[in-house]
């Protein structure tokens, strides 16, 4: 099962106030790419104390990925409770008059117009939401992550089934790679076996000082051992594409790295026109795979 990262869910919901009134409010969470988990919270200031709860649900289900989630309050001045007059703090402001006129011998009536123009003489009593509204949000969070892992995963079949596709052509080219390397190999020793035979007789001894030679540069070249760890990798792929695991999107890159080192070193020791076009398409595949797993969970 492969999962794409990117995704995007969202529901409304009806927040109660402990006042008992509601306003409405729509919780939305989109998934990017990105190599490692990431979260960013934009809540109103009334719900930031959720921010913790909601990482937390969102880092258990999601593993991988840019997450952002934002709740959005319709009217966030609902939250804005009662004016009330901050008592203490303008009977402190009046005693601190009433000794400046004392110490100072200033006379003067002190008039309401000169307290209200004073700094924090009202507070303002910020609603909250109600205990059953916090356990509403944090369950319909679980609606929306499950609406989204459900999208992740329709895209991710899409991604499964892409990279089918291109496994299904780098099989058919590396077969057709080996084939071609086993004849080439062949018809290479034979050549050298025929040209070293037409050596004289007196020069047996330089017809295998010159057969041994010749032999450890054909070995050189030959890229058998390649294809056979090439294949072990696209074997390896596939078990992973097949695998129930979620988080894999990091092996099947690594494992496309790997299949494209073989390709190189294929490309670099054999220098067969036929070989090397085929190796090319390879790497065209390989590289469109690898730009794929970028967004696998």
């Amino acid at each position: 099962m492969i999962r794409s990262m990117t995704g995007f869910a969202t529901q409304s919901v009806t927040l109660i106030l402990d006042d008992g009134a509601s306003v409405g409010a729509t919780i939305s969470i989109k998934s990017l790419n990105s190599r490692f988990f990431e979260v960013s919270c934009r809540l109103p200031h009334p719900l930031s104390n959720l921010e913790t709860e909601i990482i937390k649900k969102l880092k258990k289900k999601l593993f991988r990925g840019y997450v952002q989630c934002t709740i959005h309050v319709a009217d966030l001045g609902i939250f804005k409770g009662a004016v009330a007059p901050a008592i203490n703090t303008v009977t402190s402001y009046v005693n601190a008059i009433q000794q400046i006129q004392k110490k100072s011998n200033v006379s003067g009536d002190i008039e309401i117009k000169h307290i209200i123009q004073l700094p924090n003489i009202f507070t303002v009593q910020e609603q909250q939401i109600s205990k059953e509204s916090v356990n509403h949000i944090l369950q319909t969070l679980d609606s929306i992550i499950a609406l989204l892992i459900k999208e992740q995963k329709k895209e991710g079949a899409m991604l499964a089934n892409d990279l089918q596709e291109r496994i299904t052509v780098i099989n058919k080219e590396m077969i057709a790679v080996e084939k071609e390397a086993i004849a080439l190999m062949e018809k290479k020793k034979k050549f050298v076996d025929t040209e070293l035979q037409t050596l004289e007789a007196d020069k047996n001894k330089l017809m295998e000082i010159g057969r041994s030679a010749v032999y450890v540069v054909l070995d050189k070249i030959d890229i058998h051992e390649e294809i056979t760890r090439f294949k072990s990798h696209i074997e390896n792929l596939q078990k992973l594409i097949e695998d129930k695991k979620i988080e894999k999107g990091k092996r099947l890159d690594f494992t496309l790295q790997e299949l494209s080192r073989e390709i190189n070193t294929i490309t670099a020791k054999c220098s067969d026109a036929g070989i090397s076009t085929r190796a090319i398409d390879i790497k065209v595949e390989l590289e469109k795979a690898r730009e794929q797993t970028q967004n696998i969970v």
